[in-house]
């Protein structure tokens, strides 16, 4: 891993495009990180909060080999599926979960929110740009009741350094492999926030509606069973309340 410090910068993940526009040979795995983001990005544009110092925001540059914009969904479940094991080989017992499409939820608080920028070539991911954001020691979140930490729900503090390096070995192991939905979908399915249970959603205009999550499809659509019949919703079109 070949490791970019910076002591702020607004978003990683507009630092690390900004190299890829500048067409600078980049190594795989390329990763930028600060103890200071000022601008992160979550989903859908939304802004990423992060406590200065004491959380975890880095972005990493992967170079896919022929993966087809229609099978691109399969790297929002492998990033997940790689930080869920980096945590768990940091010794979190807790029951770790993967909220549609990639956020990282234990017990039932999100912790972590990935953002992944793919850039495009005719019809081929030729690069991706993966921003990931992790609450490890940070313990007052006030007015965000849906989040939590690390160090808040095992009780103690963690090196933000080594939560970085350990994620970092997990993806470079994770990503390596076959990009094949089928293959990688039984892992994630396993890890579904939300799976087989009855839940609340909401619609854009704000309608709300009772459902059941039953999977996820290969062009990464949610599909949930209600009254009226299966339904399969892109990103955006649902939200999931919890």
């Amino acid at each position: 891993m070949k490791l970019i410090t910076l002591s702020s910068t607004d978003s990683t993940n507009r630092y690390l495009k900004d190299l890829v526009h500048s067409g600078a040979l980049l190594p795989n795995f390329l990763t930028v990180f600060t103890p200071i983001q000022t601008a992160g990005v979550g989903q859908y544009g939304a802004k990423w909060q992060s406590a200065p110092h004491i959380n975890l925001t880095f972005s990493t540059l992967f170079t896919p080999e022929n993966l087809m914009i229609e099978r691109g969904f399969v790297l929002n479940m492998l990033v997940p599926i790689a930080v869920v094991k980096a945590l768990k080989t940091l010794g979190i017992a807790e029951e770790i979960n993967i909220k549609w499409p990639n956020d990282i939820v234990i017990t039932r608080k999100k912790i972590g929110g990935i953002l992944i920028e793919n850039i495009i070539q005719g019809q081929q991911i030729i690069k991706s740009v993966i921003g990931i954001g992790l609450n490890v020691n940070q313990t007052n979140f006030e007015g965000l009741p849906k989040a939590s930490s690390l160090a808040k729900i095992t009780g103690h503090t963690l090196e933000v350094k080594k939560v970085l390096e350990e994620v970092m070995r997990a993806l470079e192991e994770t990503l390596l492999q076959p990009m094949d939905f089928e293959q990688v979908y039984p892992e994630y399915e396993a890890l579904l926030f939300g799976l087989e249970k009855v839940a609340t959603f909401r619609l854009p205009e704000g309608e709300i509606f009772m459902g059941i999550i039953k999977g996820v499809a290969a062009n990464g659509r949610l599909i949930i069973a209600t009254e009226s019949g299966e339904k399969a919703f892109r990103l955006k079109e649902v939200e999931m309340l919890y």
